[in-house]
């Protein structure tokens, strides 16, 4: 995929989709700590509350629709994603990379390199769909790599690609949080 597109996801029909959405990514700059997050949405683009930020230091959402695992041979970070259990009113999943004291270290996305995204049918170990960044920004420090999202009943993934200069805490308030983390 390319940055902008959207796809609706090839699902099984029967039972409840279980997908891998994994994080991949390697860095120029050994100072680089690269960090995974998921936000669950509403409709407004805003989380209900802190409890819907997945990251290491809260590791599943309040239903158990997303939680982060370990990684596998060649990606950092996976998600398992439960769509069926996903709460009423949750519209948008976006998946982010942030790096870990980037504002304070002076450290930005032109230090990171290979990063991708690859959403995975569980059950089956299919690929359902693949986006691999190709821009590296020098005023960017979180990058918003791709969102799952529901539309007419359909979940569907949209390949962002946008990067923001907002470390961790500054990605809670862009999304409703108030926290410091």
């Amino acid at each position: 995929m390319k940055k902008g597109q959207k796809a609706p996801l090839q699902l099984p029909s029967s039972g409840l989709p279980e997908l891998q959405v994994c994080l991949g990514w390697h860095v120029k700059d050994a100072r680089c700590e690269m960090d995974a997050s998921a936000f669950l949405l509403g409709a407004d683009g805003k989380a209900p509350g802190e409890e819907w930020f997945v990251f290491y230091g809260q590791t599943a959402s309040p239903e158990g629709s997303v939680s982060l695992r370990e990684g596998r041979a060649g990606e950092e970070t996976v998600f398992a994603v439960s769509l069926g259990r996903v709460k009423p009113g949750i519209t948008r999943i976006a998946f982010i990379l942030t790096i870990h004291e980037a504002l304070q270290q002076r450290l930005h996305f032109g230090m990171a390199a290979d990063a991708y995204i690859r959403v995975v049918d569980k059950g089956s170990g299919t690929e359902l769909v693949r986006f691999v960044l190709e821009e590296y920004y020098s005023n960017v420090t979180s990058m918003i790599v791709g969102e799952l999202y529901e539309k007419n009943s359909q979940w569907r993934f949209n390949a962002v690609g946008n990067g923001v200069a907002k470390d961790l805490p500054g990605l809670c308030g862009f999304y409703g949080i108030e926290a410091s983390y």
